[in-house]
């Protein structure tokens, strides 16, 4: 990594549809040896059922990212929102598959990936362990260091720190992004990018040039 003294941090959660949506800006930042990427992931679901309401509410969120991202929402997906008896969304178990990933030396950035688009894309219940292990599985990652990882991944602890970061640099809703250079402290806008990935570039160019 080229040393320039930048860090981002992004903060996101798994089933957070603009974080979705953020999915090619930080897929740049991450390709990027000028930049130190680093995730801090938050618990947006714990265990939520959500009525016919929220479901359209989410649909109609989905729209928009799409229209500004270019994100695709697949069709299972949206026929799961709309005609499921139940749809439960639970963010904790995702997250402590992606700490997971990390610790058996893969990318939680490239589980990230898996995740969103086995939720938004393929409409996987992606808090089933199951789901997850067949991500991991894809990822290479063998099934007894993968469970064992699972066991001692600590969610919990990392959603607070997350948490407790957020209200420090009062940042609201995800996702947000800082980003550390010479000492000083800065909010990035991330979805006012959506949708512009050469000002993306120029942006992080500019800041490392």
């Amino acid at each position: 990594m080229v040393n320039t003294g930048v860090t981002v941090h992004y903060f996101y959660d798994p089933l957070c549809g603009w974080c979705f949506g953020a999915g090619p800006l930080i897929e740049h930042l991450a390709e990027r040896d000028d930049i130190e990427l680093i995730l801090h992931p938050g618990g947006l679901f714990d265990s939520r059922a959500l009525d016919k309401a929220s479901r359209q509410h989410f649909l109609d969120s989905d729209q928009r990212i799409h229209a500004l991202s270019g994100v695709i929402f697949g069709d299972a997906y949206q026929t799961k929102m709309r005609h499921a008896e139940h749809v439960v969304l639970d963010s904790t178990v995702p997250i402590r598959a992606i700490l997971a990933a990390g610790q058996c030396g893969k990318s939680a950035l490239a589980m990230l990936k898996r995740i969103q688009l086995a939720h938004y894309q393929q409409g996987e219940t992606v808090h089933d362990e199951k789901v997850l292990t067949g991500l991991a599985a894809e990822m290479g990652i063998p099934a007894e260091i993968w469970h064992q990882a699972l066991i001692t991944a600590d969610e919990g602890a990392v959603i607070a720190r997350t948490a407790n970061l957020m209200m420090q640099h009062q940042l609201r809703g995800y996702p947000s992004m800082t980003v550390e250079q010479d000492g000083q402290l800065k909010h990035i806008a991330v979805q006012s990018y959506f949708g512009k990935p050469a000002e993306w570039a120029a942006y992080w160019d500019s800041l490392s040039g």
